[in-house]
C-alpha cells in the first residue's frame, strides 16, 4: 500500500514539475483591435461633477485578460491632440482614454493607421508625448528620423524572449506627415530593411502589426494576401491586422524554412460607437510562444461585444467577452436586446473562423539556448 502511494505521489510530483516547467517556457501575447474615439464615447466618459473623463469601466470585463498576458497590445486609432475633442473624420480623444488603457493592462499601442495625422504635426507629436509620459511602449509614428532610428523596430524583452514589432499602415487618409515627422507606410523596400534590422537586433519572434484592407469587408482582399505572403517570405513569424472595423478570416502561411506563420487579417473594432453590421464587436488574439525557441505554438481568438448602454446603473461603452456572458449572463445583466445582439456577434465570429485551424508542430520540445 505504501509502495503504491509513494509511486503515485512521485508521478504526481513529476507531472506537476513538468507542468510548471512548460508554463515557465511559454510567453503569452494578447492583441486587441481598433481603439476608436467617437463623440458618444467621450461624452459617456465625461463626469460633469468633476469636469473630468473616465474610461475605466469600458475595459473592466477584459482587464484581467490584459493583465494575465505577458504582453498586451492594441491599435490606438485616435490622436491625443488635446481639447477641444473631436470625432469622425478627425479624431482627438481625452488623455484619460490612454490612462484607462494603461491601467487595464495594455503594454504596447500601435499608431501607424489612417487617423494618426488627423490633427497634423501637433496631434502626432502630442500623442507621442502622452504615450511616453505614462511609459507606454509604442510604434508606428515618430517625431523625427532620429527618434525612429533609435526606437524602431520596437524590440521588447518578455521574460527572456525578444519580441520584435513592426507597424505599418496602407495610408493616412491623404494627409502627409510634416517634416520632420514620420509615419510608417506599407512599402516593400522599407519592410525588407526593417526585417533585416530585427535580425540585427536579435529578435526571437518577429511580429507585423499592420493597418490594411477594405473597410467593412468580411474577407481579406488580394492586396492583403499579397503583402502577407511578402512579409512571411522576408521574416514575419506572426501577422496581426486591423482597419476594416470588422473581423476577417485568417490563414496559415509557411516561411521559407517551412515553419507555419499565422495571419489574422483583421480583429475588428476593439471599442467604438459603430453599429453598422459586424462592427459592434470583434476578436482579441491570444498567442502562446515557446520562449526558448521563439516559435508560436498556439493561437486563440476571443470574441467580444461592445455594449453601449447601462450596467449597474452606469451608461458606458463596455467591451464584453461573449463566451463568459453566454456561460453566465447573470454576471453582466445586459438588456434583452443586447443579449441577443451579443449572441449574434459570437455566432458570426465563430462561423467566420470555423474553418481556420492553425497548424503548429506536433510536439513541444524545450530547447536551451
Amino acid at each position: 500500500m505504501t509502495l503504491v502511494s509513494d509511486h503515485a505521489m512521485k508521478l504526481k510530483k513529476e507531472a506537476e514539475a513538468r507542468e510548471a516547467y512548460l508554463a515557465d517556457s511559454v510567453v503569452t501575447l494578447l492583441f486587441a483591435g481598433d481603439v476608436m474615439g467617437h463623440e458618444p464615447q467621450w461624452r459617456a466618459a465625461y463626469d460633469p461633477t468633476t469636469g473630468t473623463y473616465d474610461y475605466h469601466d469600458c475595459f473592466q470585463f477584459v482587464s484581467q485578460l490584459f493583465h494575465n498576458a505577458d504582453l498586451a497590445c492594441a491599435n490606438l486609432e485616435v490622436t491625443l491632440a488635446g481639447p477641444p475633442y473631436t470625432s469622425y473624420p478627425t479624431f482627438s480623444s481625452p488623455d484619460e482614454l490612454l490612462f484607462a488603457l494603461d491601467d487595464a493592462g495594455v503594454d504596447v499601442l500601435f499608431t501607424a493607421n489612417n487617423h494618426v495625422l488627423d490633427h497634423g504635426k501637433s496631434g502626432l507629436e502630442r500623442t507621442i508625448y502622452m504615450l511616453d509620459s505614462v511609459g507606454m511602449l509604442h510604434a508606428g509614428s515618430y517625431v523625427d528620423s532620429l527618434s525612429r532610428d533609435t526606437t524602431y523596430p520596437l524590440v521588447v524583452d518578455v521574460r527572456g524572449l525578444k519580441v520584435g514589432f513592426l507597424n505599418m499602415t496602407y495610408g493616412t487618409n491623404g494627409l502627409k506627415a510634416r517634416e520632420p515627422n514620420l509615419v510608417n507606410k506599407l512599402d516593400t523596400a522599407e519592410m525588407i530593411r526593417d526585417f533585416n534590422r530585427l535580425e540585427e537586433l536579435g529578435a526571437d519572434l518577429k511580429v507585423m502589426f499592420v493597418h490594411w484592407g477594405d473597410e467593412y469587408e468580411l474577407h481579406a482582399n488580394r492586396y492583403q494576401r499579397y503583402f502577407a505572403q511578402f512579409m512571411v517570405r522576408h521574416g514575419a513569424d506572426l501577422i496581426i491586422g486591423g482597419h476594416p472595423h470588422v473581423s476577417q478570416d485568417a490563414d496559415t502561411l509557411y516561411a521559407p524554412d517551412g515553419h507555419p506563420v499565422v495571419v489574422y487579417y483583421s480583429m475588428g473594432n476593439f471599442v467604438s460607437n459603430q453599429r453598422r453590421p459586424n462592427t459592434n464587436g470583434g476578436i482579441m488574439i491570444q498567442v502562446a510562444v515557446n520562449r526558448f525557441t521563439g516559435r508560436v505554438i498556439s493561437t486563440n481568438y476571443i470574441p467580444y461585444y461592445v455594449h453601449r448602454g447601462y450596467i449597474h446603473g452606469k451608461y458606458q461603452f463596455y467591451v464584453v467577452p461573449t463566451l463568459p456572458f453566454i456561460n453566465n449572463r447573470y454576471d453582466f445583466r445586459l438588456p434583452y436586446h443586447d443579449s441577443v445582439a451579443l449572441v449574434k456577434v459570437h455566432q458570426a465570429m465563430t462561423e467566420r473562423l470555423k474553418d481556420f485551424i492553425p497548424i503548429f508542430a506536433d510536439d513541444f520540445e524545450i530547447e536551451d539556448k
